[in-house]
């Protein structure tokens, strides 16, 4: 994706000198969306554009599922950097800087979404879906105003709670200073409305299939469920999931891999039906995450290893331990994981599973009112019978969702749902944190300073 970011989306700052003459020059590296997105070959080098964004260290290619789970307890820090250990410590401070570039690579993702859905909508082409293209851009869209209400937004007791704190909403793009001036945050409830319209148009309008690591419409329907889940909408997360599960669920370990070949999920490519959704990578468009595990002997830096904590949370004979806690071998360093071993960056990212439903559907089961006992246990049985243990002895609501919480914690290592999941429980105390504030993490300092005041930082940090 790298060959298409000179068609990337133009920035909102201008660029100042003294001389007259430099400001009289006509961009040369880049063009105006007008010029960009005015044909069918513009806006789909456009939507590659907007993976490009979620690709980058910053984002998915990086930073979203390391600091996740580092904030949480799968994670040790073994590697130098201060602003990964603040993380380890639960001690943010609002100018940890791979704070600060992860917000504006998720911002700068969705202004890239905002000037392809305005401009390809003035398109008139007969042989162009532009309605798919445009679900698809705001799709992702939502994706990324999702993981910034994640990490920045809702309150201490979780999300989807009265009063829950937003983010700035910007659905238009930024290409100007105007464009670009500060906005107070929107409430929760209110980036919750934009992401439930922006998917529930891309469910009606993306295609049923697609490329490798494009958006498909079972991909959109799996993270509507998720956004339910987090909203605690327990009947709308059920149907979400059953919508996907039902297309697969006659098929061997109700479309699972089998528990032998679970780490094919990572060391192989879009395995399907299980992969819904993962971003692809290449040796000459990497991504850091073997890097940042594996030790220089293994051409990595040592910066995370599996935690103790999570090595100990699996059962005897669980086939994911393996997995999840390396055990030392030829080319392959101890406490890592087999999630992440291509240290040239080749390894692509996996954003949502058909496992991960099944565990979405377990919990809206056992949570909603009535709880469906039956169902629950169910759903949660898939995933411990791929897993090579028994069958769940929980039998009512209270311990289902312990148990649940406990098969999320590890089916899901290392994929960066850790820390959201202590958060949607009201349970960030399992990993050390009294101070409650601490459960939100800071708006980025820059954003505050510069903005005049007018974006508000979360309360507690200084």
């Amino acid at each position: 994706m790298n060959k298409i970011k000179n068609l990337l989306i133009i920035s909102g700052a201008l660029f100042l000198a003294s001389c007259s003459k430099v400001l009289d020059q006509q961009p040369q590296a880049s063009l105006s969306p007008e010029t960009a997105f005015s044909t069918r070959t513009g806006v789909e080098a456009g939507l590659l554009g907007i993976y490009d964004g979620f690709q980058n260290a910053d984002y998915y290619g990086l930073a979203i599922w390391i600091y996740a789970d580092l904030y949480a307890d799968n994670l040790t820090h073994t590697g130098t950097f201060p602003t990964f250990a603040q993380m380890a410590n639960k001690k943010l401070l609002t100018d940890n800087t791979n704070i600060g570039a992860m917000w504006n690579r998720i911002y700068n993702t969705i202004n890239r979404a905002n000037n392809l859905i305005v401009q390809a909508e003035k398109l008139n082409d007969p042989a162009f879906n532009k309605v798919a293209a445009i679900g698809e851009a705001r799709a992702l869209r939502a994706i990324a105003y999702f993981d910034l209400l994640r990490f920045f937004g809702g309150n201490t007791q979780g999300y989807g709670k009265t009063g829950g704190a937003g983010v700035p909403l910007f659905t238009q793009p930024t290409l100007s200073p105007a464009d670009g001036a500060p906005k107070s945050r929107a409430t929760e409830a209110e980036i919750y409305a934009q992401i439930l319209g922006d998917l529930d148009f891309a469910i009606l309008n993306v295609p049923t299939t697609a490329a490798n690591g494009r958006l498909t419409r079972n991909a959109v329907t799996a993270m509507r469920a998720r956004v339910q889940l987090y909203r605690e909408q327990w009947t709308d997360a059920e149907t979400m999931a059953t919508n996907v599960i039902s297309q697969f669920a006659a098929q061997p370990n109700g479309g699972l891999i089998a528990g032998v070949d679970f780490a094919n999920l990572w060391l192989s490519k879009n395995i399907r039906p299980e992969s819904i959704w993962e971003l692809q990578y290449f040796a000459d468009d990497g991504n850091s995450g073997a890097f940042y595990y594996y030790p220089g002997a293994n051409g990595g830096r040592n910066e995370i290893t599996s935690s103790s904590s999570l090595a100990l949370a699996h059962e005897v004979g669980d086939l994911r331990r393996g997995i999840n806690v390396t055990v030392a071998a030829p080319g392959i360093p101890a406490n890592k994981t087999r999630k992440f071993s291509r240290t040239a960056g080749d390894d692509n990212i996996i954003l949502i599973r058909l496992a991960e439903l099944y565990l979405i559907r377990a919990e809206a089961r056992a949570r909603k009112t009535p709880s469906d006992i039956a169902g629950a246990q169910a759903d949660l049985n898939v995933i411990r019978t791929r897993a090579g243990l028994a069958p769940t002895t929980a039998a009512t609501t209270a311990d289902l969702i312990l148990a649940i919480q406990q098969e999320r914690r590890i089916e899901l290592a290392h994929e960066g749902h850790r820390w959201f999941d202590l958060r949607r429980y009201n349970n960030y105390g399992a990993v050390g944190i009294t101070e409650a504030f601490r459960s939100l993490w800071p708006i980025p300092q820059r954003e505050v300073l510069t903005s005049g005041n007018i974006i508000a930082q979360n309360s507690g940090y200084q």
